[in-house]
């Protein structure tokens, strides 16, 4: 470790005793102190944890940590920056996937098309995020494009949502319309209603939603049924 006084012996007796050059000497070992260490964290990738942001950035250069992104948390970029080399060694693995994704989102799953009745060489990914902005989806995507082998290919990505969840309403009064047909006439009429302050319970449902297939140049409706 430095030491000032180490320093100091190299000087004359008279400048040895000399308080402001003291300070400056003083002041001058603080700085090659954390240059030491920061040299040291560089060099073999220890305290991480320790560093900060700035040196975050200029490591994650160094070790072609593909799926970096400045944008990230301090705390994400410290654990891609830690799991970096095993990824280089497993890229292109479902682990590597499923690894980089869960640091971005915690609890990812990637499941391959044999799982879940897929296309051949595509595969999944369901995160238990209620809501993903625009910019984490890009995001999420370039992290796999980074990570997975260049057979496979990304299906889609599934958002899990709670099976029961609840709403709260509170109380109200509004009117809502009514269509009377009247002699062959439809009469609007505005009816009172209240709405209750209670709590709905939505229960897991199936349900079914079109997907338009191009097929020849023509475009086919199929029914496809998914669960909550």
């Amino acid at each position: 470790m430095i030491d000032v006084s180490q320093y100091l012996k190299l000087l004359p007796y008279s400048l040895s005793k000399d308080p402001v050059l003291v300070a400056m000497m003083e002041a001058g070992v603080i700085q090659l102190r954390e240059a030491y260490e920061e040299a040291e964290a560089l060099y073999d990738l220890v305290n991480i944890d320790k560093l900060p942001e700035r040196l975050l950035d200029l490591i994650a250069y160094e070790k072609h940590v593909d799926f970096y992104d400045n944008e990230l948390s301090v705390m994400q970029k410290r654990e891609l920056i830690k799991a970096s080399i095993s990824w280089h060694r497993k890229k292109g693995t479902r682990w590597a996937v499923e690894r980089v994704v869960s640091i971005v989102y915690p609890n990812a799953n990637v499941y391959e098309w044999f799982e879940y009745d897929g296309h051949k060489y595509r595969f999944k990914i369901e995160v238990d995020e209620p809501f993903i902005a625009k910019k984490d989806m890009k995001r999420l995507r370039e992290l796999v494009e980074a990570t997975k082998n260049k057979r496979s290919w990304l299906e889609y990505i599934a958002i899990k949502m709670p099976q029961t969840q609840y709403i709260e309403l509170e109380s109200d009064q509004y009117q809502y319309p009514i269509y009377l047909p009247i002699c062959g006439t439809f009469h609007c009429e505005g009816m009172p209603g209240k709405i209750q302050e209670k709590t709905l319970e939505l229960q897991k449902v199936n349900y079914t939603y079109p997907v338009y297939l191009p097929i020849c140049g023509e475009i086919y409706p199929n029914e496809v049924m998914d669960e909550w």
